[in-house]
């Protein structure tokens, strides 16, 4: 009997043994894997391999991804002529978190915080504690979480070209008119006399339901609070109006209303006003929304303040994944955050955005010369902002901020209005605005539609024919003209409606 015992025992650690390397051979690696035109993303994708971060496309429009992949299966990248390495062998075992220089950050060691496992540019992609990586972000670092969660991989062809230069509109200056200096400073004062907005403390659930309710005073029909756990209950409140024209599209603008202050024995617990940071990109927002309420646009547009922006971007991780998961048409995320420090004349204003994302941000540029008296410029990609979680499931989004950036105030306690510029905020909500309806004014129109009313009718046939004979407003898209889809407006377009509405013509199509 006791021979038995030890022939089943010998026989269990022999499967256990079989199992453990079995497991040990299949088990995946983190990669970084470089991928440089369309034929390589078609390539990984037809790989399924798992991608969890994807660092700023390159101008040339190669990207570096870190990824997931079984070790024993390697030798398929190499047959497919990927270029790649294995950074961890034991992934996940730790937190990951993308970390980046800011301004004001202090110069450190970052080995001494974690391991740094792909470095790309000012981007260190880390193998790290959520306490260590809020540690360097107490140390002036921008800190991203990094989920295990897969993220779409899509090469991104441009299939929209904005000019550079775009013309006075009459009908969007009339909106912008509609913008209150007073109600960005009172709104904001009022969130910075919250005391604080720390992500942990009892102050931020009295923010979010004064946020809630103000979208609701502003007529808006859909509010609603987002809810998500990472390391605690957490909401971001939701303002939805609906699109006239194309409500399926939609367009989200963002700005964090966390805040937080570090150091000098501060307690952000008690006292973390942060109207700068971010008090002004969250009314600005704010202010968006109540024009729009009353003002809808072609397209559908969701005003987002997140939570735990601070903390690594996790409220809009979670809001883009979420609307991702829904497989959600949205051309284009703006996001505003620090907007309103300004010292003397300086007028100058940054937008920040992906190398593939050029098209909006010299949309943006744009705006500020026809509308304001900013001089905006290009700055690059951050991953400082609530914007990067979007880029990282697919969207296109960009990120504006002030040219004088608030290095002596920016999570400390003297971030108050008293050091804010309110008519240089009023100038940064206007192109922001403009921006806003000049997207959703290109990307929600319907073709044949040229009076974008969401209805093609007698009245469009009308609108092209004084454009054609009598030196009338052009088509804005020109593609909302463009009913045959032969890239001109002229008389052909005429005909072909008048054949659909009057004579059983076949209908518009739906894109070109």
């Amino acid at each position: 009997m006791r021979a038995v015992k030890i022939t089943i025992l010998l026989l269990i650690l022999l499967v256990l043994m079989v199992w453990g390397a079995g497991k040990a051979l299949s088990a995946p690696v983190l990669i970084k894997l470089q991928l440089t035109g369309e034929s390589d993303y078609q390539k990984a994708n037809q790989l399924g391999i798992s991608v969890y971060h994807k660092f700023p496309t390159e101008v040339d429009g190669s990207n570096l991804v870190i990824a997931e992949f079984e070790k024993p299966l390697l030798l398929s990248l190499d047959n497919a002529g990927l270029v790649y390495q294995i950074v961890d062998e034991e992934p996940w075992s730790e937190g990951y978190y993308l970390i980046s220089e800011s301004e004001r950050t202090e110069k450190t060691e970052l080995s001494d915080y974690g391991k740094i496992l792909v470095t790309d540019r000012n981007f260190h992609f880390m193998k790290i504690s959520d306490e260590k990586a809020r540690l360097l972000a107490g140390k002036g670092y921008y800190i991203g979480k990094v989920f295990r969660h897969s993220l779409p991989l899509k090469y991104q062809s441009r299939k929209i070209e904005l000019p550079k230069n775009q013309p006075f509109s009459p009908s969007i200056d009339s909106l912008l008119s509609l913008i209150s200096q007073d109600s960005l400073y009172a709104w904001d004062l009022r969130l910075q006399n919250f005391k604080t907005r720390y992500s942990y403390s009892d102050s931020i659930i009295k923010a979010r339901d004064w946020l809630k309710n103000k979208f609701i005073g502003f007529g808006i029909d859909s509010v609603w609070l987002f809810h998500y756990n990472y390391d605690s209950d957490q909401w971001n409140p939701v303002a939805t109006v609906v699109g006239t024209v194309r409500p399926d599209k939609v367009l989200v603008v963002g700005g964090h209303y966390d805040s937080v202050v570090y150091g000098s024995g501060t307690n952000p617990y008690t006292w973390a006003p942060g109207a700068d940071d971010n008090g002004t990109g969250t009314v600005a927002n704010m202010e968006m929304a109540r024009i729009i309420a009353q003002n809808p646009l072609p397209v559908t547009v969701m005003f987002v303040p997140f939570a735990q922006e601070e903390q690594g971007l996790i409220g809009s991780d979670y809001f883009a994944g979420y609307l991702e998961g829904l497989s959600t048409d949205l051309p284009l995320m703006l996001d505003f955050d620090m907007i309103a420090h300004n010292i003397g004349t300086h007028k100058a204003v940054k937008i920040y955005g992906d190398a593939s994302t050029m098209d909006w941000v010299n949309l943006m540029i744009s705006m500020a010369s026809t509308y304001t008296n900013l001089v905006a410029s290009y700055a690059g990609q951050s991953s400082g902002s609530d914007h990067y979680s979007f880029y990282q499931h697919g969207y296109d989004a960009i990120f504006a901020s002030e040219g004088d950036f608030f290095n002596y105030g920016w999570h400390k306690n003297c971030d108050i209005v008293d050091s804010l510029s309110f008519p240089y905020m009023k100038q940064v909500t206007r192109m922001c605005l403009a921006t806003l309806i000049s997207v959703a004014r290109s990307t929600g129109y319907k073709i044949g539609d040229p009076t974008q009313d969401g209805v093609i009718d007698v009245a469009d046939v009308l609108y092209l024919i004084n454009y054609l004979y009598k030196a009338g407003p052009a088509p804005d898209p020109q593609l909302s003209g463009d009913a045959t889809c032969d890239g001109h407006v002229n008389i052909d377009d005429v005909i072909f409606l008048i054949n659909y509405l009057f004579k059983g013509g076949p209908t518009p199509p739906g894109s070109c």
